[in-house]
């Protein structure tokens, strides 16, 4: 069907968009608790669903580094200061700052500044953290926990990690050093986990809103940690968000504190056909092997509800060189993933932002990135289901590793392999429309579609109907007023759309509001029906503005809204009926007829 939906999609980023009616939201009504929910699955932000960065900066570097990504009109919802916020000038070497309570003076010198800053442009702010004080050159701090009984134990580090080495490296051996005695901080006591929350609180009373937890995946720490940013985070409402490493799953309780990240991954293709040389210390995984952790059923990591990467990987291995194919296949499927962040470690002179590695890779990025940002209410409400269903956002594909479901419509395929322009491509069951190309493809079959260097191959159902939004740099700048339903039209079908205000815990009570959107086609006619809205949340809008986007195979000859004609756009050459409407109340519902 031509190259229909690369239209479609092109056509949200002309449209504009406008408020509908002041906030509102009678919370009354609370949604029954399905039996096939996951009650352990706790939502991160909805803002945790845009585009998350971290880095190595100062506080010049940090303010500078979110000035260029939203100077190339990249999204931007959070940035992250890795482990040198302690300790910049010496690059992290340690053992000193590691951890003081007190953090860089010299490189932030006003944090509550940098800090603001972000909050200006909608942007969450985090830093690094671990789980112990070592005692040289952090003496108050040690010995303020030790007398109070606060570590599980105190053992001598010869680990260079931040004790008297800049390297990134964490698992290496001692180099003759003599060791800082360092403690363990007894986050299964309830005591010392106040009290640590307590010496961390300043942090989060200058501005900063989530932490990014290292060295460890004790669940006791990952609670702490999750804690401080519920409940001391100025911006969260409660909601929370964390990062920590994707270990530490033996307990469902690890669902409650999202996010996990798939660790210090290897930026190569497969740790089976390696093209470069890594330290011992770097796990093996590579970029084949950090899908598998999304997709093999037999891995404990699928099982994460809101599991990212570092887009393009965390070490770059023992060279200089860069790999821009790599760093672009890697980064179309991490577009594709429940949540998406860009890092690497801070010897990669790119930090993996796109434009540092060309013009292509920055082009393609903010293509790809912008298309996210669009599809928020898909991504959203499939989050709110896996709770909801206990069905993950990644849906497997029997004997696959590397193509998968993106919720129920999007089939993905990610490029795996270096210099291929081709993909072979298992199809599910059902019929199947090439997001770029247009081209249907029949279920229960294995086809070789083109994948070019541009293109990471994305599919989607016949009869899905797709919600997306309007472009904005960050979720909490966007909305949903005015929604873009894209349907291809087919067997009768139905979308959940789940909307909540993004940043309280209210949804765990039942509120939030649920639309059904439901479509059916013919040859004779196309209609879509939209179920008046069920629930509500504080902030929902009395009504909303659509937009449809309809693949039909021939001109129609009338479109009806409700009970009455209406004008439509007929798109000959890509094969769309267009349609927008004005401002339709929620809570009534609508139904649109394309007639043929």
């Amino acid at each position: 069907m031509r190259t229909t939906i690369h239209f479609m999609l092109a056509l949200l980023i002309m449209a504009g968009f406008s408020h509908c009616s002041t906030p509102t939201g009678d919370r009354s009504y609370r949604h029954p608790v399905p039996a096939t929910a996951d009650s352990n699955i706790v939502l991160p932000p909805a803002w945790a669903f845009g585009t998350l960065y971290g880095g190595y900066t100062d506080q010049e570097g940090t303010i500078g580094t979110i000035r260029e990504i939203l100077a190339h009109d990249y999204p931007i919802d959070a940035y992250w200061i890795d482990s040198w916020f302690w300790s910049h000038a010496d690059h992290g070497i340690g053992p000193h700052k590691y951890i003081d309570f007190i953090a860089d003076t010299v490189a932030y010198p006003d944090r509550k500044a940098m800090w603001d800053f972000m909050e200006q442009h909608h942007i969450k702010g985090g830093f690094w953290v671990w789980d112990c004080i070592q005692e040289t050159g952090n003496e108050a701090a040690f010995h303020e926990f030790k007398e109070k009984g606060y570590f599980r134990d105190i053992y001598m580090n010869t680990n260079p990690w931040h004790n008297k080495s800049t390297s990134t490296a964490m698992h290496r051996e001692g180099e003759g050093e003599e060791g800082t005695p360092t403690g363990n901080i007894n986050f299964d006591d309830p005591e010392a986990a106040a009290w640590f929350k307590t010496r961390m609180k300043h942090f989060f009373d200058e501005g900063a809103d989530f932490i990014k937890l290292d060295r460890t995946t004790r669940l006791s720490v990952v609670r702490t940690m999750f804690e401080i940013s519920q409940e001391y985070g100025r911006e969260t409402r409660g909601r929370g968000f964390m990062l920590s490493h994707m270990d530490g799953l033996d307990d469902e309780a690890f669902k409650r504190y999202p996010t996990k990240w798939t660790s210090d991954t290897r930026s190569d293709w497969s740790i089976e056909e390696p093209l470069k040389e890594f330290n011992p210390w770097v796990p093996r995984v590579a970029f084949r092997e950090n899908i598998a952790l999304y997709t093999d059923p037999e891995k404990k990591s699928s099982r994460i509800p809101f599991l990212t990467n570092d887009t393009g990987g965390f070490d770059m291995g023992n060279t200089t060189e860069l790999d821009e194919e790599l760093f672009i296949r890697w980064m179309q499927f991490s577009i594709f993933t429940p949540i998406t962040s860009l890092f690497s470690q801070p010897e990669n002179p790119t930090g993996n932002l796109p434009w540092k590695y060309s013009p292509l890779a920055d082009s393609l990025f903010r293509t790809y990135a912008h298309l996210r940002m669009q599809l928020f209410p898909y991504l959203y409400s499939y989050a709110h289901q896996h709770r909801l269903t206990g069905i993950p956002m990644i849906r497997t594909i029997p004997g696959e590793r590397y193509t998968y479901r993106l919720g129920h419509e999007l089939l993905v395929a990610p490029v795996v392999t270096r210099g291929a322009v081709t993909r072979k491509v298992p199809f599910p069951e059902g019929e199947w429309i090439s997001l770029r190309q247009g081209i249907s493809y029949k279920g229960d079959t294995t086809c070789q579609v083109q994948a070019p260097l541009e293109e990471i191959p994305v599919f989607v159902r016949k009869g899905a109907v797709i919600p997306m939004r309007e472009y904005a740099s960050s979720i909490e700048k966007g909305n949903n007023d005015l929604l873009h339903l894209h349907i291809f039209p087919g067997e009768k079908s139905a979308f959940t759309l789940i909307e909540d205000d993004g940043s309280s815990n209210d949804y765990l009570s039942g509120i939030y509001a649920q639309t059904t959107i439901t479509q059916e086609g013919s040859s004779e006619m196309v209609t879509v029906t939209i179920d008046p809205v069920k629930g509500s949340y504080m902030g929902i809008k009395e009504t909303r503005k659509w937009h449809f986007h309809i693949l039909c195979d021939k001109h129609p000859e009338k479109v009806v809204l409700g009970n009455r004609e209406i004008l439509f756009n007929w798109i000959e050459k890509e094969g769309i009926c267009s349609v927008e409407t004005g401002p339709l109340p929620l809570k009534k519902g609508t139904r649109l007829k394309v007639v043929f």
